[in-house]
């Protein structure tokens, strides 16, 4: 395909598509364009033949002279499986990498799949009612509108890509629509907005780039295709792009983290689910998985979330949506200054390590004050904060992933970690490996909260040291990951409430009390390090021969130092 030929290929054959569409044209027609475009070729038949070779030109002898158009190819349909999909997101992600913003690459995932899956309703509908704009009518109504049924238009992937020489204009035109027929997804016009499709296609390679894309998408087929298995698409290209990411300070939470918090919370069915610093729902989405797999429904489940980042919001909308979620509400805002959400059931999250700027100035205000009831936090750390927040919200427990050293930090954060450990409302802290987040190679810890205690926890908490639980990362080599079998470990010690010699400890309030309420996990656990047992005679003999090595040395130094003088 076109994506394979070399750029010099690839830029002209896109100039042919825009340029004469479905018209007939010779070869000093295409030289002429190509001159206005300022790609000229010294051998134009060549490059022509070539098209024509690999099927993508047509071509007839009209007398001394050949007449060539662009063929319409048609693809395969075939349900794609996730290995192929990845594989596409690659070639996606290759293709932009230090060109395009990635998020780019979302939205065209989103925009294919959700037609896709219309189509599919489409197809259902006609089934039974036999009449093509009924059926439109019903995939509407039954899922999202692609069908503008005032003025008889189709706004799907298929439709909009027929025609490549205005495809630019139509793309945009069309997720705006869609943006305006479907409430849900409404702020889909400020994404396209935000993200500058237009500017993007603005000079003449990057349009080249775009229509590449359409073509790479184009062979991928979601009528059939599970909602986890398109969502896994969208949550690999966030994991792609997480390490450029990360040095631009994007916040990326790995997905055996999350696994960990949600089995540790052991999420009930009909519960609700908070993310105070959403992202890109990453944390809802996992809550929502361990639902169906223990429950067989995740619908069950309100997912609700704030994001201060009002793109970032947006693009976590689809993620939601891409995994089949429909039960949510995203909120955009800044949840530490103008919480959105009710009290919910579970909360977890990973808001921003030490983020600054939030001192006592800030939050200090009547509305506030019941939420930040322990204390204010100095202006360079807003980690307790956050742990207030949470305490406010969640109705059962919470897990919140954190900087290690807001444990142990004295003055103002010191004050609220006194008061919150006082009143007893943590459970468990869990000191994680290092090197397991893109952006710190320091290790991070998860705090649970619990206002209910059961009778056999109170005054005490579990201190858990996982930090040589990990394997190395299988693609990023100074990376390292939680496997299964840690997250196993760690969530059946924690539910058992368990100790185990240098993993696990619990201890007494008045223990933590006696320590100056440092919460520091290797302060009262620490991983027992192995003992080499020494053969103390072959020891022996090995200093032995040593001394036997040095005599024969030094007899020798002797020997020459005769025979100097």
């Amino acid at each position: 395909m076109v994506r394979n030929f070399d750029p010099w290929i690839r830029i002209r054959y896109r100039i042919l598509l825009e340029e004469f569409g479905n018209r007939e044209f010779t070869s000093k027609d295409v030289e002429e364009i190509l001159k206005k475009h300022r790609k000229e070729l010294a051998n134009v038949r060549e490059f022509l033949g070539k098209l024509c070779k690999d099927g993508f030109l047509g071509c007839r002898e009209e007398g001394k002279r050949k007449v060539y158009w662009i063929k319409q190819l048609k693809l395969e349909e075939k349900v794609v499986a996730r290995d192929e999909i990845i594989k596409t997101m690659k070639m996606g992600a290759d293709l932009i990498r230090g060109r395009v913003d990635y998020k780019n690459l979302l939205v065209l995932l989103f925009y294919k799949a959700l037609s896709d899956k219309w189509l599919y309703e489409v197809s259902k509908f006609y089934s039974e009612v036999k009449d093509k704009r009924e059926a439109y009518h019903l995939a509407n109504v039954s899922f999202y509108s692609l069908y503008d049924e005032s003025t008889g238009k189709l706004y799907t992937w298929n439709e909009v890509t027929k025609d490549k020489v205005h495809i630019v204009k139509s793309f945009i035109e069309a997720l705006n629509k869609i943006a305006e027929l479907n409430e849900k997804i409404s702020d889909l016009k400020l994404l396209v907005n935000r993200l500058g499709f237009e500017s993007f296609i603005s000079n003449e390679d990057n349009r080249h780039i775009f229509l590449d894309l359409i073509d790479i998408f184009s062979k991928l087929d979601f009528r059939n295709a599970d909602y986890d298995v398109v969502g896994s698409a969208y949550e690999w290209i966030l994991s792609y792009f997480a390490p450029a990411q990360a040095k631009q300070g994007e916040n990326y939470t790995p997905r055996e983290v999350i696994r960990l918090m949600v089995e540790l919370l052991d999420i009930e069915e009909n519960s609700d689910i908070l993310d105070p610093a959403l992202g890109s729902g990453a944390m809802l989405i996992e809550a929502y998985r361990y639902a169906n797999e223990r429950y067989n429904d995740g619908r069950t489940l309100f997912l609700v979330g704030q994001e201060v980042n009002d793109t970032v919001a947006i693009l976590a909308k689809i993620n939601l949506l891409l995994h089949g979620i429909e039960n949510y509400d995203i909120q955009i805002g800044d949840s530490l200054i103008n919480p959105k959400f009710p009290s919910a059931d579970y909360v977890l999250t990973n808001p921003p390590w030490n983020l600054d700027g939030y001192d006592e100035r800030r939050v200090d205000r009547e509305d506030l004050k019941s939420i930040y009831r322990y204390g204010f936090t100095p202006r360079q750390s807003a980690d307790w904060l956050w742990i207030q927040l949470i305490l406010s919200f969640s109705k059962k427990k919470a897990a919140i992933v954190l900087d290690n050293g807001a444990l142990f930090r004295g003055g103002k954060e010191k004050r609220v970690r006194k008061e919150i450990v006082e009143n007893d409302l943590i459970e468990c802290i869990i000191l994680l490996p290092e090197k397991l987040f893109y952006n710190t190679g320091a290790p991070g810890m998860i705090m649970i909260l619990n206002k209910n205690k059961p009778d056999e926890r109170r005054g005490k908490i579990l201190f858990i040291n996982a930090s040589q639980e990990y394997e190395q990362h299988p693609e990023i080599r100074k990376l390292n990951r939680l496997g299964k079998d840690h997250i196993k470990k760690i969530t059946q010690v924690y539910h058992k409430f368990q100790e185990i010699e240098g993993f696990s400890r619990i201890v007494s309030l008045d223990e933590i009390k006696e320590n100056d309420y440092n919460l520091n996990v290797t302060l009262y656990v620490f991983p027992e390090e192995e003992i080499e047992e020494i053969d103390v005679a072959k020891e022996w003999e090995e200093l032995q021969k040593i001394e036997d090595e040095i005599k024969w040395v030094e007899k020798k130094m002797e020997e020459y130092l005769k025979e100097v003088k």
